[in-house]
């Protein structure tokens, strides 16, 4: 079956760093009901084969409004991401969705660890805004790693969180590599982190998102501690 799209227009643009900016689209048609950890599908008029589809997670929950939160890095010679760094407010680009399952558990949990490598934070911050401030008694701790300081993307918002709640822990590691590739230093400085906030304790879920080689690896951790891989929760955008 064919996707259903829609235009929707590009309301804001802003830079989160150098390299990553954020997009605010509003649907023209209907509303994108979706879960945060979910994502849509952009259509860009670029190509060989034109569209072409992109997959971009949604940075916000659900606003009254209706509208779309997006992020992206710029890719160098990638045709969406230098798709998307040219539109300018008022632009129009078709989407479709909501897709994915990287989701929230529906069961309480007393505790979540949610772990985000670069972009990979996007859906993170989407989840974390949705619990925190429901004041309920799940404690969230977010890990971020990015490839600078400069890149940490929505660090001082991460900051302002846990300083409000006190049932939410941020962590973040600065891994200094290429952002696309030699995932491994990311791994070791997040896994010091982990281990940091577990201590003894294994009645939480862990939920990744980044790049394969990323993910892997950190999953393979989870499960070496004795986590079901059912339990852990993962996405990939590579």
């Amino acid at each position: 079956m064919a996707e259903i799209a829609q235009p929707a227009e590009v309301i804001r643009i802003t830079d989160l760093s150098t390299h990553v900016r954020e997009l605010v689209l509003s649907p023209l048609e209907h509303r994108v009901s979706y879960q945060p950890g979910q994502w849509i599908s952009l259509k860009l008029p670029v190509g060989q084969k034109p569209p072409l589809n992109r997959a971009y997670s949604m940075a916000e929950p659900e606003v009254s409004s209706g509208h779309l939160t997006v992020v992206f890095d710029r890719v160098p010679a990638g045709l969406g991401s230098q798709y998307l760094f040219s539109l300018k407010i008022g632009d129009r680009v078709p989407l479709s969705g909501p897709y994915g399952k990287f989701m929230l558990p529906q069961q309480d949990h007393t505790r979540l660890l949610l772990i985000g490598r670069y972009t990979g934070i996007v859906p993170i911050r989407c989840m974390a805004r949705s619990i925190i401030p429901l004041g309920n008694s799940t404690q969230v701790t977010v890990i971020a790693a990015a490839p600078s300081e400069s890149e940490r993307l929505y660090h001082d918002e991460f900051l302002n969180l846990a300083s409000r709640y006190p049932h939410f822990q941020y962590r973040f590691t600065v891994y200094g590599h290429d952002v696309k590739q030699d995932a491994g230093d990311d791994v070791l400085r997040v896994i010091d982190l982990v281990q940091e906030f577990k201590g003894q304790e294994r009645h939480f879920i862990p939920m990744i998102c980044g790049l394969r080689d990323f993910v892997r690896p950190l999953r393979a951790y989870f499960m070496d501690l004795g986590f079901d891989r059912k339990v852990i929760r993962v996405e990939t955008y590579d």
